[in-house]
C-alpha cells in the first residue's frame, strides 16, 4: 500500500483553502472553473483534473474527521478515564496490526491512533499515514511505553496498524456511545436580552456562559436522559424552554457548575457577527432568540467539543455538496433556502439546514475555517522548530500546538485567531491561558513560507547527497 508524505497532505490542505478563499470572493462562478483557474494560474497542469480535486475533498474530509476523532478521545480519555475497556467491543476488528497487540487494551489502541495523529514527526518519527487512495490510515510508533512502564523495565514497545475511513467511523460511534461522561454546557440568556440594543455591551453583560463538570463517570440511564432533554427537532418554542428548564434542573442534581462571563474579544466578536448578519441574512435575527444567540455564542467558545458543529458542516460541504463540481457557492446557497423555506417545514425542524445556510454567508466559516486547518497541519506534523515568530513577536511552538490539537481558539473581529491553553484535565477546560492573538493572514504566510523552506532544504539534502554518490 503507498501512503503520501506529510508533506504532499499538507498541499491537499492548502489548496483546499486557496480554493475556498475564491469560491467565497466568486459565489455565482462553478467551483468547477475556480479550481481549474487556481490549477492553471500555478503552472499546476498536470493536476487540474477532476481526480485531483477529488481527492482534494477527500484528504480535507480525512483530516477533520480525525480533528473530531481527536476531540472526541482529548475528552474522554486524555487526562480522564471515561471509556471502559470491556464496553469497547469491535475495537480490534476491521483493521490490520502488524505488531504483538496481545498486551494492548482497547482504550490503549484508541489512545495511540489520537497520539500518532497529534504527535507526528515528533523526533523525526511519521507516526501517521494517509494512503495514496485517501481511505486508509497507518499508524506507527516505535515505543508506546508510558513514563511509568519505562521506569519499571518493561521492554521497548512498538506499534503499527492499519485502518480505513470506514474504521474510524466506526471508532467515533464506538467511543460516542459507551462514553462514561458527557460534554454539557449551556448559556443563560435573560427574557429581555435585546438583540437589536443600540448599546449591545450591556445586552451581552446579561449573558453567562455555564458549564456543567461531571467529575465521576455517569451511568447509562443518566447519560442517555441528559441527550434525550438535549433533543430540539421537533418541538415548539415553548416546549424547548420547558426541556432545558428540566436539563438545566437535572444536570445541576448530578454535576458542578462553573459559570463565566464574556470576555472584551468575545463580545466584539459577538457584535461583529451580529452587525454583518444584518446585512447578509437578517430573516436569522427574527428566529428564537436562544436558537440565534446560541449559534453566536459558540463561535467564541474556545472549548474543544464545542466545535463539533462547525467541523460537522466542513464535512457536509465536502462530502455532499462540493463533490457536484459544476455547483457554485450561490447554487448550495440556493438549494438549502429551498429547503427550509419552500417545503413547509417549521424552522425547529430545520434547525441544521439554517445553520449551515448561515454559515455559507460568513467567510469565516468558508475560507477562514479551512485555512486554519492547513495551518494547524503545519504547526502539527511539520513543523520542527522550538520557537516561530510571526509578524516580529515569538511564540513558544508547543503552546501554539497545544492550542490546535486540543481546539482551544476562536477568530477575532479582526480575523485574528485568539490561541489559549490549558491544563488537559476537563475540570480544567475553561481555566485559559491566552497563548497570542495572531493575524490569520500573517499566520498562513508564515505556513507557506515554512513549507517552502522545508521543500527547499529536501532538494538540497537531496543534491547534496546526489553529487557524493556521482
Amino acid at each position: 500500500m503507498n501512503f503520501m508524505t506529510k508533506e504532499t497532505m499538507i498541499q491537499y490542505l492548502k489548496d483546499y483553502a486557496n480554493l475556498q478563499r475564491l469560491v467565497m470572493q466568486n459565489p455565482s462562478q462553478c467551483i468547477d472553473t475556480l479550481f481549474l483557474k487556481y490549477m492553471y494560474e500555478n503552472g499546476r497542469y498536470e493536476e487540474a483534473s477532476e481526480e485531483y480535486y477529488d481527492k482534494m475533498l477527500m484528504i480535507y474530509t480525512d483530516y477533520i474527521l480525525f480533528k473530531q476523532f481527536s476531540f472526541v478521545e482529548d475528552f474522554l480519555l486524555n487526562q480522564d478515564n471515561y471509556l471502559n475497556n470491556n464496553d469497547l467491543l469491535g475495537v480490534k476488528e476491521g483493521c490490520e496490526f502488524y505488531t504483538d497487540i496481545n498486551s494492548v487494551t482497547n482504550k490503549r489502541i484508541i489512545e495511540l491512533i489520537r497520539n500518532a495523529f497529534n504527535h507526528n514527526g515528533e523526533n523525526g518519527v511519521e507516526k501517521f499515514k494517509i494512503c495514496e487512495n485517501c481511505e486508509n490510515f497507518e499508524i506507527e510508533l516505535n515505543d508506546t511505553r508510558t513514563k511509568k512502564e519505562i521506569e519499571n523495565g518493561k521492554p521497548i514497545t512498538p506499534f503499527k496498524m492499519n485502518f480505513s475511513i470506514i474504521y474510524l467511523l466506526k471508532l467515533l460511534n464506538i467511543i460516542n456511545s459507551k462514553c462514561q461522561n458527557l460534554m454539557f454546557s449551556t448559556f443563560d440568556i435573560p427574557n429581555n436580552f435585546n438583540i437589536f440594543s443600540n448599546d449591545l455591551d450591556v445586552e451581552l453583560d446579561k449573558i453567562t456562559f455555564r458549564r456543567y463538570y461531571f467529575k465521576k463517570k455517569l451511568s447509562q440511564e443518566q447519560i442517555k436522559k441528559i441527550r434525550n432533554l438535549s433533543s430540539i427537532s421537533g418541538y415548539s418554542d415553548s416546549e424547548l424552554l420547558e426541556k432545558s428548564r428540566k436539563l438545566n434542573d437535572y444536570a445541576k442534581t448530578i454535576g458542578d457548575i462553573a459559570e463565566f462571563r464574556l470576555s472584551v474579544d468575545q463580545k466584539n466578536k459577538i457584535k461583529y457577527m451580529i452587525e454583518k448578519c444584518k446585512k447578509t441574512y437578517p430573516k436569522f435575527l427574527s428566529f428564537d432568540i436562544n436558537f440565534v444567540m446560541f449559534y453566536f455564542l459558540n463561535n467564541v467558545i474556545p472549548v474543544p467539543l464545542i466545535k463539533n458543529r462547525l467541523l460537522g458542516n466542513q464535512i457536509a460541504l465536502t462530502t455532499k455538496y462540493f463533490p457536484e463540481w459544476d455547483l457554485s457557492l450561490e447554487n448550495i446557497s440556493r438549494i438549502l433556502f429551498y429547503m427550509i423555506y419552500e417545503n413547509g417545514k417549521k424552522y425547529n425542524n430545520m434547525n441544521y439546514e439554517i445553520k449551515l445556510f448561515k454559515d455559507l454567508c460568513d467567510e469565516e466559516f468558508v475560507q477562514t475555517f479551512p485555512l486554519i486547518m492547513y495551518i494547524d497541519a503545519v504547526i502539527i506534523h511539520c513543523c520542527d522548530d522550538d520557537e516561530i515568530c510571526i509578524d516580529n513577536v515569538t511564540y513558544p511552538k508547543n503552546r501554539i500546538r497545544n492550542s490546535f490539537v486540543h481546539g482551544r481558539w476562536y477568530i477575532s473581529e479582526n480575523n485574528e485567531i485568539i490561541l489559549f491553553d490549558a491544563n488537559p484535565r476537563n475540570i480544567n477546560d475553561y481555566k485559559l491561558e491566552e497563548v497570542g492573538k495572531i493575524s490569520i493572514q500573517s499566520f498562513a504566510n508564515w505556513a507557506n513560507n515554512y513549507m517552502d523552506n522545508r521543500k527547499n532544504y529536501e532538494s538540497d539534502k537531496k543534491l547534496t547527497l546526489t553529487n557524493r554518490n556521482s
